[in-house]
């Protein structure tokens, strides 16, 4: 198991130390400066106390103080490659001990997904595009960044599941070890779910959604975000791709053009699926040419759809499914000519146990 070792003598430095491995789950262990235990260490953290450290220490070091000009100093004095400066750094020192304990690893591909207007359609594609990834060997995740939406786990009739839902890491500030979100978010259909309940908790801040967004990108291979229209454009950069969800309606097309508009200016990688109604309306590509945004692709009305989706069952239906054959064509574009297989192994973590 990944350990982190604080050598230091200062009671206020170990009970801050302490407190912030335990919110992350990691084993931190105190240790006096004459004695060993710290040489399988992944990261070691020096108190300010300590006039000279173990000689030998091989692993990344930190030091780790209450004042600035002291912690400098002691630093330039043992030689540590960084310094923590307590209780302002706290933050940084323990996403450097969650990234010591679970070393980075290339994003997870990361999909955002936004509704035109109201009912495109949106939820029920990014619901599909995570069922479809997981069915394909992809670890995924769905995440609900809409506070107001309803919650997505009921979409997919999970909404019983046990498991972490936004309220609950609201007060965590983001510091999430990659492995706790495998473990502790409820699932549905292999699935992952990060959704909202429906208490009338208030919302998470941005910086604990970028937070346990970029904890989601280390953890799993594929990440479904269900953005809505009015999300903060921070949300909409972290993805590698967006997808606006319109109907072929001339109204939803004009609300979406602003929509589209918006999102343009802060990602080049935005495309639109075009829902067609089951009479009538504007063909595909006259949408995407008039809004300005390349066609990705068309999907048919599902009359099934609504009645299944609340019923919390068979949401991709038959395979031959437009919006599950929608899904599948999205998927290969984004991971062309790989393995699920190969890339879900690539982040396994450990069990529960060594949480």
């Amino acid at each position: 198991m990944s350990r982190i070792a604080l050598i230091s003598q200062l009671p206020s430095l170990m009970e801050q130390c302490a407190a912030l491995a335990d919110g992350a789950g990691i084993r931190l262990d105190v240790l006096a400066p004459s004695g060993g235990g710290w040489q399988d260490a992944v990261l070691v953290l020096l108190g300010e106390d300590i006039v000279l450290p173990p000689a030998g220490i091989t692993a990344p070091t930190a030091l780790i103080g209450t004042s600035a000009a002291d912690a400098w100093t002691a630093a330039a004095r043992v030689g540590a490659e960084h310094v923590a400066v307590l209780p302002e750094a706290a933050e940084w020192l323990s996403q450097r001990m969650i990234a010591a304990v679970e070393p980075p690893v290339a994003p997870g591909t990361t999909v955002g997904v936004v509704p035109g207007c109201g009912g495109a359609g949106a939820s029920v594609l990014a619901a599909a595009l995570a069922m479809r990834g997981s069915r394909e060997g992809l670890r995924t995740v769905l995440v609900d960044a809409d506070p107001l939406g309803g919650g997505i786990d009921l979409l997919l009739g999970a909404e019983s599941a046990s498991g972490l839902r936004w309220p609950d890491l609201a007060e965590s500030k983001g510091r999430l070890r990659p492995s706790t979100l495998v473990h502790a978010l409820p699932q549905a259909e292999g699935v992952s779910l990060l959704s909202w309940d429906r208490t009338t908790a208030a919302e998470h801040s941005a910086d604990v959604f970028d937070s346990v967004l970029a904890a989601a990108q280390q953890a799993f291979d594929f990440v479904v975000v269900d953005l809505p229209r009015h999300s903060a454009l921070d949300s909409a950069r972290a993805c590698h791709h967006l997808v606006l969800v319109v109907p072929g309606r001339v109204r939803a097309a004009v609300g979406a053009a602003r929509v589209a508009a918006r999102l343009r200016g802060v990602h080049a990688g935005t495309g639109i699926v075009v829902r067609a109604p089951e009479r009538g309306g504007i063909a595909a590509g006259d949408i995407a040419s008039a809004i300005g945004v390349r066609l990705l692709a068309e999907m048919r009305e599902d009359r099934g759809l609504a009645a299944r989706a609340d019923r919390g069952e068979g949401l991709l239906g038959p395979r031959r499914s437009s919006l599950s054959a929608v899904a599948g064509e999205l998927l290969s574009g984004w991971f062309p000519g790989e393995s699920g297989r190969s890339r879900g192994a690539s982040r396994a973590f450990e069990e529960v146990g060594e949480l």
